[in-house]
């Protein structure tokens, strides 16, 4: 598990090649933004490249409140990174650099394996706003690009195994022990979730369902009813997904793959409750969609008594019992029993806020409070804490991640200063938008 330090550092440098390589739609004699020597940037291109950048953090699953305002960060940003786009386009143009037609065609030809067929290639593209022209500009310029960088600071960007040794042990020293693992032990005590508390919990799912289809805004019925809190507040988006790939869960994949844009699913079960799904957008074999989740809850009287069970079980523990034997005797988990309450391993900060707040301390034999699940309430001891990972423990995959890291945070470096000393010598006027 690498620090937070360079997890943050990743995601800026992957947001900002993002920016760098995609490239402009072909010119139109339209409003101008800059002029940069002999070329120019229309509004239309700034539109469009802004557009593409949207689509990718709706992917990411941003919510329409984070899109607005990154984009009104992101233009006077982008505008910026297409002039420097040209200055180097240009630059390499100087410096003779070429890109064969044949050379062009074997590097889309790549893609288009990918997809098995020209056809589904092109499908793919146009999801991603592109035509097949288009695309070869964009990659005849990145082309152009990777040239021009090997050409200008060559061995400059290697990056040899001291300076890996530097960067990780500076970002294990600021990291904190939340980078350790803990092997846990479970015993989990269920709910007794009877008939009517599935038929109360179904008959509000259709109830929804029910205004969703004369008419709700599905978005707002997720936010105002639905139980699955990572999705709540985003109104329900669920981002894009391939049915079948098991990113959700498959009867919510496979309603999904059934409906139209626009299009809202029947009541489906799913594991503790029930969903209703509603597709927003289709790209080639990816489906968008929000969903509105109805949790099955105990009646209150069920859960109380439920409750009482765990804190008499964590009373027992407390008092000095075996916690191996409470599983035995306790726990609802039938394969968890038969591995004496074995759980998982996690890092400490990938555990939910729930489970972290449940521990005083991580220390091993610490045992938690009663972590409440649609489910019923678990209780987990530590049994092992392992330390975040040395250097020698890397895998030399894990290496050469952190080599191109360094690589391209020293190219993000070195394009800095060339883009100041090209601006330099260039002929660039910027002109208000109407």
């Amino acid at each position: 598990m690498y620090p937070k330090l360079l997890t943050k550092y990743v995601f800026c440098v992957l947001f900002i090649s993002i920016f760098c390589i995609a490239a402009s739609q072909a010119k139109i004699v339209e409003e101008i933004l800059v002029i940069v020597n002999d070329d120019v940037i229309t509004k239309t291109e700034l539109d469009e490249r802004l557009l593409k950048s949207i689509e990718m953090m709706r992917q990411m699953q941003y919510d329409e409140a984070q899109l607005k305002a990154e984009m009104e960060k992101a233009r006077p940003e982008l505008l910026e990174l297409m002039i420097d786009e040209i200055l180097f386009t240009q630059e390499a143009v100087k410096k003779k650099i070429q890109i064969t037609e044949d050379h062009l065609l074997q590097d889309i030809k790549q893609f288009q394996d990918q997809y098995g067929s020209m056809e589904a290639f092109r499908e793919a593209l146009q999801a991603e706003g592109y035509t097949l022209e288009s695309f070869k500009k964009d990659r005849k310029r990145l082309l152009l690009f990777q040239i021009l960088i090997e050409q200008t600071f060559g061995s400059e960007l290697r990056i040899n195994d001291e300076e890996i040794k530097q960067f990780y042990e500076e970002s294990m020293d600021q990291s904190s022990d939340e980078s350790d693992s803990v092997k846990l032990k479970r015993i989990f005590i269920k709910f007794n979730i009877t008939a009517e508390d599935k038929q109360r919990a179904f008959r509000k799912a259709k109830d929804i369902l029910k205004q969703c289809r004369e008419g709700a805004d599905f978005r707002e019925m997720a936010m105002k009813f639905s139980d699955h809190k990572s999705t709540k507040e985003s109104g329900g988006d669920i981002g894009y997904f391939v049915p079948g790939m098991q990113k959700h869960d498959p009867n919510v994949e496979k309603a999904a793959s059934q409906l139209a844009v626009g299009g809202i699913s029947d009541v489906i079960e799913s594991p503790g409750g029930y969903d209703i799904i509603k597709v927003t957008d289709i790209k080639g074999n990816q489906v968008k969609a929000r969903r509105i989740y109805i949790a099955v809850n105990p009646a209150p009287a069920s859960e109380k008594a439920t409750k009482e069970k765990t804190e008499s079980i964590l009373k027992e523990l407390e008092n000095g019992a075996d916690f191996v034997e409470m599983v035995r005797k306790y726990s609802d988990d039938p394969l968890g029993k038969d591995k004496d309450g074995d759980w998982q391993t996690v890092t400490i900060d990938a555990m939910s806020q729930s489970l972290r707040g449940a521990f005083d301390s991580f220390e091993e034999g610490k045992v938690s409070r009663p972590v409440r699940t649609p489910l019923g309430f678990h209780i987990f001891k530590v049994v092992e804490r392992i330390d975040s990972k040395t250097l020698e423990d890397l895998t030399n995959d894990e290496k050469d991640q952190i080599r191109e890291f360094l690589r391209q945070k020293k190219l993000a470096e070195k394009l800095s200063e060339y883009s100041r000393k090209l601006r330099e010598k260039a002929y660039i006027q910027k002109l208000a938008e109407d």
